[in-house]
């Protein structure tokens, strides 16, 4: 839902006209995204045209050079070609065709996958600067739990395509309630305490066939005959804080698993 509409039951038009006008995307790699034979200056031109914002010269000019500035750009960065700028101004240059028409929902998807640490923070604090300026809400799709605790305000834990935590970040980060949420926390490395880091054991499930019950069942190792066979409701846990998982039902196994 945006503002109330169901954006699922919109038309193909109505989609294109939302689409970059009130939820726009950074993908994951910027190389992919963007055209590799069009300079920068008309790939952020195309996306004026394609929503009827008619520019004169001299305001398509100022307007692009703003739109760089506000991502940490030079405007003579319009003038390139994507192969000529780094990985980490390909996913600025990305944020700035986001954020074009002022979007009021932008869903970045592992916007830091292939960038190193130093460039990943500068594209996070330019994605943050951006959205406090637009006011807009952003929706951060990720594996990198320590990315997540330093951007997000809640966090929604997913697995096979089901939701099976919510809740406030210091809440799922300070008391994980679900076991797959307790097993990427505990594949964090620590700087404090050494030991072995500890994976999630088995593999992924087919989304075509997934398993019966929870979809974690097969990989849990507080599986129980109920896992198999039934669908897990949410729980509440905690003030904003939800999870799904039985064991939230047997308060003496949730005890146990809280002190292993």
């Amino acid at each position: 839902m945006l503002n109330g509409v169901d954006l699922i039951n919109l038309s193909d038009e109505d989609i294109r006209r939302a689409r970059l006008a009130e939820v726009a995307l950074v993908s994951q790699g910027a190389m992919n995204s963007l055209n590799p034979v069009t300079r920068v200056r008309k790939q952020i031109v195309d996306s004026f045209y394609d929503h009827g914002v008619r520019l004169t010269e001299t305001e398509q000019t100022e307007r692009i050079a703003g739109l760089l500035r506000r991502v940490g750009l030079e405007p003579e960065v319009a003038d390139l070609f994507p192969h000529q700028l780094s990985g980490g101004m390909k996913q600025r240059v990305c944020i700035a065709i986001a954020i074009s028409l002022r979007p009021k929902v932008i869903i970045a998807d592992e916007p830091t996958s292939a960038l190193d640490v130093v460039v990943q923070r500068r594209v996070m604090e330019t994605l943050r600067s951006v959205q406090e300026e637009l006011g807009a809400a952003v929706i951060l799709i990720g594996h990198d739990m320590g990315l997540m605790a330093q951007f997000v305000d809640r966090v929604g834990v997913m697995y096979a395509g089901k939701l099976l935590e919510e809740g406030a970040v210091q809440q799922i980060f300070a008391k994980p309630q679900h076991p797959y949420t307790q097993l990427l926390m505990e594949s964090l490395p620590s700087l404090v305490s050494k030991g072995a880091l500890q994976g999630v054991t088995g593999a992924p499930p087919s989304l075509l066939n997934p398993p019966a019950g929870c979809v974690f069942h097969p990989r849990c190792p507080y599986v129980m005959e109920r896992c198999k066979v039934e669908v897990p409701v949410f729980r509440i846990t905690g003030e904003e804080h939800q999870a799904a998982c039985h064991l939230l039902d047997e308060p003496q196994k949730a005890l146990q698993r809280g002190s292993s």
